[in-house]
């Protein structure tokens, strides 16, 4: 016997509506605002660390009132929120403020290839 929701149908959906709040929440707290974001300097290894502290504690907030509620439609709304904030946060670190330009991140894989 599969485990029940604890919630209606439409009981279902404001809950996963609140976790997409809390998502947001969550994200906004540890980074601020997009526009803020967006400001500072393109990639920024502090900004880069509050990116991943908010989408671990995210993830975790969503697991945790998902397995408490046994519902899924609070798994998928979640994590639906939680890709778009990581899309969205990604694009504000990664973009110059003076030019829009999407700078890719100093790492070795996109250094020139050097001939030997």
């Amino acid at each position: 016997m599969a485990p029940s929701s604890i919630f209606k149908p439409e009981g279902s959906i404001v809950a996963g509506l609140a976790v997409v709040g809390l998502v947001w929440a969550d994200y906004s707290l540890h980074m601020g605002s997009t526009a803020n974001v967006h400001a500072s300097s393109a990639n920024h290894p502090v900004l880069e660390a509050s990116r991943l502290k908010a989408g671990y504690t995210a993830a975790i907030l969503v697991a945790g009132v998902a397995l408490i509620a046994r519902d899924p439609n609070i798994l998928i709304l979640g994590g639906a929120a939680i890709i778009v904030m990581e899309i969205s946060m990604r694009h504000a670190i990664m973009s110059n403020p003076e030019t829009g330009q999407i700078v890719p991140p100093q790492a070795s894989a996109y250094l020139a290839a050097v001939p030997a």
